[in-house]
């Protein structure tokens, strides 16, 4: 009874989880396709900066993870290896982030001149 209680549980979170993100996403699709006025850009790209900033804190974190991982590797063991595909992984898609969102709001500063 408790085990499926359980997975009932596990599948209605990840369901809720994932219909958040992509609320998000179409409020950001939304919000560029409806932007017109200079204005609507220039919040536009704001946004994109505030992102990118985020993201790329995101990779210093995970970039300090890598050394730290690498200063001291002895004493990880045989998961060392998995941490350190894991943060590297981590570290590219956010660094890749931070250039799309850095991308978005040059773009979104030229349509607003």
């Amino acid at each position: 009874m408790r085990t499926k209680i359980l997975i009932i549980t596990l599948i209605t979170s990840t369901l809720f989880v994932s219909n958040v993100s992509i609320a998000e996403l179409g409020k950001m699709d939304k919000a560029e396709a409806q932007a017109k006025t200079k204005f609507d850009h220039i919040g536009l790209a704001e946004m994109y900066e505030k992102e990118a900033n985020e993201m790329t804190a995101k990779a210093k974190v995970q970039k300090e993870l890598l050394e730290e991982y690498q200063r001291h590797s002895e004493y990880y063991g045989r998961e060392g290896q998995d941490f350190q595909a894991h943060h590297e992984a981590l570290l590219r898609e956010y660094t890749k982030a931070a250039e799309r969102n850095a991308g978005m709001a040059v773009s979104h500063r030229k349509m607003a001149k």
